[in-house]
């Protein structure tokens, strides 16, 4: 395991005068390292030149592991539900008396299924919601026993999302002109631009302030010349951190360019021609590193390239070719900021593809796809709740004028992937807009010429919610967004007025799935509503209740979703003091330090922090906004508790609405690890061709603490760079023809590295052949090992003993 560095750095300027004795100070400027003596601090570099040095090394090589998690109770996944003696309701943690009686749907128990219409109990999931096809499902109870009250608070979590209708459409653009490419966005000033190419002109932009008023509008970036003209095949954009806008543009006659305005629209890196060499510019894409620098990739009719730009617009990287097998007319890259790389996804020999590349434009992983055609439609994007690439491709189902879509979830790390065929016919999808933890897409019918839907789907697990809203008849593809105000909108080009090309702004409306409870202590007569953390009072007190929740929804196909319930009687007096406990928490391995802030309201009570990276054997009081250290670094079970007071005669009492929690170590990079991997086999393998190379299916892991060896792709992926020491051995049963053999390699990242054995044998005996190499790897490179049979149908025997896969990192 990695211990953290503990030694206190700053500037040689910031040097205290005094520190305890034997602790260590390192200036980050002069590079110098000091100790204190109780009294003083000293200089040591003199004395020991050999420990300056190492500690100098050290410094240059450590590196901060960051991972930050933000909750705003919206379920209850990360909460303790046995030591949380708070309420929670609609997305609020606040003092309750406690509860009389808690329903999480873990059983039927209190399911009354013959008063109930239209709704099904997910014990798996733990929540209620409407049948399939269902818009109003009604949920009953069976009688509730508490005790003799005539007043209780019904504390409930939902989940209500929200359907999406086509609102309406108004003209974006002005006449006499030919415009193409629209596009929409937010900067980081929560501004909406919407702009698009004029032909020969430049970028039309308006940009709109929050409140709607006109922040700035007119012709950015002005074209040169007579060759900037349609056709336009694709423009990109980035916002970056210093709140510029960059554009991207692919044309024939360009090559492709590449110019960047200021906040207020002047110009700040004029049209920068990429050369490209022959063939025609077909796509391009843009993403933002955690650098501030610009990635662009263009599609040529042979190749991809990438072109990096800094934040002042130096270029920083020209790679040529790396992608090698041809053009793409769909081109998307997205930023991953935990792994801090770069996924891009292409259309490339019919397939979709992805490819990974790491900060230091290294290629280190990709994967391909379902098979779509050429002229499938692709988008890609990252979420950071899910830690997942979400992507969307129209895929041939059967013939050229027969499509689909498919949708697919895929790891960062293995690229891994969970796939859905949506039951949707498109010839052609937008990009992805993500609304929580949903996402949105404007799709095209084949079926219906020219006719465009809005689609939602959830991203957990790619279900579809709703593809019926229609959104234009008329010609012209859409690029859905959302504006500053979280309103849903699109830009297209429309084929509703003049000849020449013109562009419509479209905006949708949303309509909520609602959950409304109601509560009854007379079996039924009277029927009173239970609004969430209000007190409902009866006209005389009971000893049973009866609770029923009306889920209603604007579309069959989205449904609202009651996660549980708890029934409160009396009402709260005297001082309470209650807590919120999560579970454990998402954070980095192991946990040095935490940093925590919060959205609440104190009104007439207190709030108390509190964390642990011990799975809360031990608390460590915390400070809001301050970062705090725990006491043992070593651990790696995160969680956070908020004990929370509410006064004796308090109306008002304090209330959590969210917080995040960011964590953090101290790891020396490259590091020591403890990879120490055995895989076999689960079956024999039958090489069936003679002299072909194929991968021998190594599935068991008998030893992977690390998790590295993907037992789907039968490889081994590294986690940390190192020399690692690889073993392979295979055993072939009897054969039945003489002379027979056989190869034994290795291969990283797809490409031969060594031979580790080969054997012509003259007998029919079974034989064994194995080897060892050493080889350094990077995070991310993979390992697998290949045989190459001379002879049909040999038999790789899966005994353990003798055919196994093996890996020790050495250091």
């Amino acid at each position: 395991m990695t211990l953290p560095i503990k030694l206190k750095r700053g500037l040689k300027a910031n040097l205290p005068s005094a520190a305890s004795a034997g602790e260590p100070l390192f200036t980050t400027d002069t590079h110098e390292l000091f100790v204190g003596t109780g009294e003083s601090v000293v200089p040591i570099a003199a004395s020991d030149p050999t420990l300056a040095n190492r500690v100098e090394e050290l410094e240059m090589h450590r590196s901060t592991v960051v991972n930050t998690y933000s909750e705003e109770f919206n379920t209850l996944a990360f909460v303790d539900s046995e030591k949380t003696t708070a309420g929670i309701v609609g997305g609020r943690v606040a003092p309750t008396v406690t509860p009389d009686f808690t329903e999480d749907f873990s059983t039927t128990n209190y399911f009354d299924e013959s008063n109930s219409m239209g709704v099904t109990v997910n014990t798996t999931n733990r929540l209620i919601r409407n049948t399939a096809g269902i818009k109003n499902g009604l949920f009953y109870t069976k009688p509730i026993t508490i005790p003799s009250t005539d007043k209780v608070t019904i504390n409930a979590v939902s989940n209500e999302p929200s359907a999406y209708a086509f609102s309406e459409a108004t003209r974006f653009s002005y006449s006499g002109s030919v415009f193409s490419q629209p596009m929409g966005f937010t900067d980081r000033a929560n501004r909406t631009w919407k702009v698009a190419l004029v032909n020969g002109a430049g970028i039309y932009a308006r940009v709109t302030n929050p409140d709607g008023s006109l922040s700035f509008e007119g012709t950015i970036l002005p074209f040169k010349g007579n060759t900037h003209t349609l056709p336009f095949q694709t423009v990109d954009y980035v916002v970056d951190y210093n709140n510029r806008v960059w554009f991207s543009i692919s044309n024939s006659s360009l090559g492709g360019v590449v110019g960047a305005v200021n906040s207020d629209g002047t110009t700040f890196k004029d049209w920068y021609t990429l050369y490209l060499g022959s063939g025609t510019v077909i796509a391009t894409s843009m993403t933002l590193d955690n650098q501030n620098r610009v990635w662009v990739y263009h599609s040529v009719a042979s190749y991809t390239r990438l072109h990096v730009f800094n934040s002042n617009g130096s270029l920083n990287t020209d790679m040529l070719n790396i992608l090698t097998s041809g053009s793409t007319t769909y081109l998307r890259s997205v930023y991953d900021p935990i792994r801090n790389q770069v996924a891009i996804g292409v259309i490339n020999g019919g397939y979709l593809k992805v490819y990974l590349f790491d900060s230091s434009f290294r290629m280190i992983r990709n994967i391909q796809l379902t098979f779509g055609g050429e002229n499938s439609s692709i988008d890609l994007m990252y979420d950071r709740v899910l830690d997942k690439y979400i992507a969307i491709q129209t895929i041939y189902t059967s013939a050229t004028t027969s499509y689909a879509i498919k949708l697919y979830s895929l790891h960062p790390e293995t690229l891994a992937q969970t796939t859905s065929i949506a039951n949707i016919n498109a010839n052609w999808v937008s990009r992805l807009v993500a609304d929580g933890s949903n996402y949105h897409f404007v799709y095209s019918s084949n079926v219906e010429l020219n006719k465009f839907y809005l689609a939602t789907f959830k991203a957990s697990d790619l279900s579809v919610i709703d593809s019926s809203v229609t959104v234009s008849t008329y010609a012209g593809k859409h690029f859905p967004f959302k504006d500053s105000n979280g309103v849903l909108r699109s830009l297209s080009l429309t084929s509703r007025y003049e000849t020449n090309q013109a562009i419509d702004e479209y905006s949708f409306g949303a309509s909520k799935a609602t959950v409304t409870l109601e509560v009854t202590n007379n079996n039924g007569l009277t029927w009173i509503n239970a609004i969430p953390g209000e007190e409902v009072t009866f006209q005389t007190p009971s000893t049973s209740l009866l609770l029923r929740a009306r889920l209603d929804s604007p579309s069959a196909n989205l449904s609202p979703e009651l996660y549980g319930y708890r029934v409160i009687t009396g009402t709260l007096t005297g001082e309470v003091i209650q807590d919120f406990v999560s579970t454990k928490l998402p954070s980095v391995s192991p946990i040095a330090h935490a940093s925590l802030t919060a959205d609440q309201t104190l009104q007439e009570g207190s709030i108390d922090w509190y964390l642990s990276n011990d799975g809360g054997s031990t608390w460590e009081s915390a400070v809001l906004g301050r970062k705090h250290s725990f006491k043992n670094p070593l651990y790696a079970d995160l969680r956070v508790k908020a004990v929370i007071t509410s006064p004796s005669g308090s109306v008002k009492s304090p209330a959590i609405s969210g917080y995040t929690l960011t964590s953090s170590n101290l790891l020396l990079t490259p590091a020591k690890t403890g990879t120490n991997l055995t895989a076999t086999m689960s079956a024999d393998q039958t090489l069936t061709t003679p002299d072909t190379f194929t991968k021998i299916t190594f599935n068991t892991p008998t030893h992977d603490e690390l998790q590295e060896f993907d037992i789907t792709l039968n490889r081994f992926i590294a986690k940390t760079p190192g020399n690692y020491l690889i073993v392979g051995s295979a055993r072939i049963k009897s054969p039945t023809t003489s002379p027979n053999g056989l190869h034994l390699e290795v291969r990283i990242n797809g490409q031969l590295h060594k031979v580790l054995n080969s054997i012509v044998s003259y007998s029919n005996h079974a034989w064994c052949l194995n080897g060892s190499s050493i080889v350094q790897l990077q995070p991310g490179d993979y390992v697998e090992l290949f045989g190459y049979s001379f002879f049909a149908n040999g038999v790789i025997e899966a005994t353990p003993t003798y055919s196994y896969f093996q890996i020790k990192q050495l250091w």
